[in-house]
């Protein structure tokens, strides 16, 4: 394992995201959990039959909604910018708020955004033939053109939070949000930032998109997110928006994860081109990132895996998890190994913040859910299966060392450990609060979201400990935003 706990250790204190079916973590969870497939085939974004798509991909749902003046945003600023501009700013805030900080005490910090993106070749959906001629309506075209702009993902979120770090949008493909954790992880061990809000953004908007990666061969002719199986016919396209906070250990007042290291690197030049995945470059980053912090690669218990369900990379990926971290004498357990894109999609530059998300819900519960569609092994991982173990039903796990890959389509990958943060099940802060009478006092912009969170104190009552209301406490002393309306509702359990 990893050298003593230090309170300068980077830690994951808060999560929150947007995934298919999902409309939060505690929902993912659930959804894993019950082995639910997350890719449907609804027409909720176009009418089926377009372009004669399969139109099984897995969808983020109630996108339409939001609340302009909570982040203190003028109506004409938000209605015509991308939903998921508008969920960065909610997962953000989100996510603060379940590490049981208020958004409105980092006001002024030195708090950084990077945020994972991918940038398709005409994004905004428009050929040149078609694009609109903006004299029609000068001023509110242009004005949402600029507020659309994709460097803004993270610059707005700055705006609205007032924080005062770097503020990047990374874009490395299918890698993206990972590459952006590690790009935090460095700047907070230089010093540079005191806290960090890293996430990721993959949605579909534009059936085009969609239609050139089927069309290509990337994506599933039969709608079937089958990672790792025999019959695997491409990956399908997935949504998320997530966001994970990072705080140092010794300001967290709560740790789902310690980021024990985290590293990026490139194939390079390849006789087999820029697209092909290279076995021998994911191996080598894996070695490095264990290394550089003195980790026994036969201390890992858990993988997470990038495996998206295409012929050619999940072979590749299972090799050199075999050469990094199993091969080596006197592992006698095998590595168990988990790929979400079997349950939710593909969710491209999103993909590396929910592994993430999903390796601190593992390590929440004790317990890896099942991958999905994992019928018959592909022929090429035979060799390395077991002791590497795809993991195809739920399966009891003392939380351990865990380890994440991500993987561009250009060759850009990144790999990042996490550690979980023991706790000790008899102290007093985790004891649940049954015994004695308590007031939580509650406040919400609705009476529904006053209710909402009543009626889950009230239906959740071994997630009702101590550390919980205390959690709660705090975050309810803050006004959410400078220029906010507030919270003007009221309540108490």
């Amino acid at each position: 394992m990893s050298k003593t706990k230090s309170g300068n250790d980077v830690v994951i204190s808060g999560i929150a995201g947007r995934f298919p079916l999902s409309n939060n973590t505690d929902e993912l969870a659930r959804n894993l959990y019950d082995g639910r497939d997350m890719i449907t085939g609804d027409d909720s974004r176009w009418p089926k039959g377009t372009y004669d798509l399969n139109p099984r991909y897995g969808k983020i749902h109630d996108f339409n909604l939001f609340d302009s003046t909570f982040f203190g945003l003028p109506e004409q600023m938000s209605e015509g910018v991308d939903p998921q501009a508008r969920m960065l700013l909610e997962v953000t805030y989100e996510a603060i708020v379940d590490a049981g900080i208020g958004p409105q005490s980092l006001r002024g910090s030195k708090t950084g955004v990077y945020v994972g993106v991918s940038i398709y070749p005409m994004a905004d959906g428009y050929p040149h033939e078609i694009q609109p001629d903006l004299r029609q309506n000068l001023q509110l075209d242009l004005f949402q053109h600029l507020s659309n702009l994709k460097s803004l993902y993270a610059s707005r979120i700055s705006f609205v939070f007032d924080f005062k770090g770097p503020s990047l949008m990374v874009d490395t493909a299918c890698s993206a949000s990972l590459s952006a954790t590690t790009l935090a992880m460095n700047d907070m061990r230089l010093g540079n930032i005191d806290t960090a809000i890293v996430c990721g953004t993959h949605m579909l908007f534009e059936p085009f998109i969609l239609q050139y990666s089927q069309e290509s061969g990337l994506c599933s002719p039969s709608g079937v997110s089958a990672v790792l199986d025999q019959n695997a016919d491409g990956f399908i396209k997935g949504e998320a928006v997530c966001c994970a906070f990072l705080q140092r250990r010794r300001d967290a007042r709560r740790v789902y994860a310690c980021v024990v290291n985290a590293k990026m690197n490139i194939d390079g030049n390849k006789t087999t081109g820029i697209f092909f995945p290279s076995a021998d470059a994911q191996e080598e980053l894996m070695i490095d990132t264990y290394n550089e912090v003195n980790i026994n690669p036969l201390d890992l218990t858990y993988f997470e895996a990038h495996c998206t369900g295409t012929k050619v990379g999940d072979p590749q990926e299972i090799k050199a998890i075999y050469n990094a971290y199993v091969k080596a004498p006197g592992r006698t357990q095998p590595l168990p190994l988990g790929a979400l894109k079997s349950n939710m999609g593909h969710s491209e530059a999103g993909s590396g913040v929910a592994a993430v998300i999903k390796v601190c819900i593992v390590y929440e519960n004790e317990c890896i859910p099942p991958n999905l569609n994992m019928k018959q092994l592909k022929d090429e991982c035979l060799p390395y299966c077991p002791p590497i173990k795809p993991i195809v039903e739920l399966m009891p796990y003392k939380p351990g060392l865990a380890a994440v890959s991500n993987f561009g389509i250009g060759g850009a990958n990144a790999h990042v450990l996490l550690e979980p943060n023991h706790k000790l099940g008899t102290s007093d802060g985790l004891r649940i609060a049954e015994t004695i009478p308590r007031i939580v006092n509650i406040c919400g912009r609705t009476e529904d979201s006053v209710k909402y969170v009543m009626d889950f104190i009230q239906n959740n009552p071994k997630r009702v400990t101590n550390d919980f209301l205390a959690l709660l406490a705090q975050t309810m002393k803050y006004t959410p935003n400078v220029n906010s309306s507030g919270m003007p509702f009221r309540g108490r359990n």
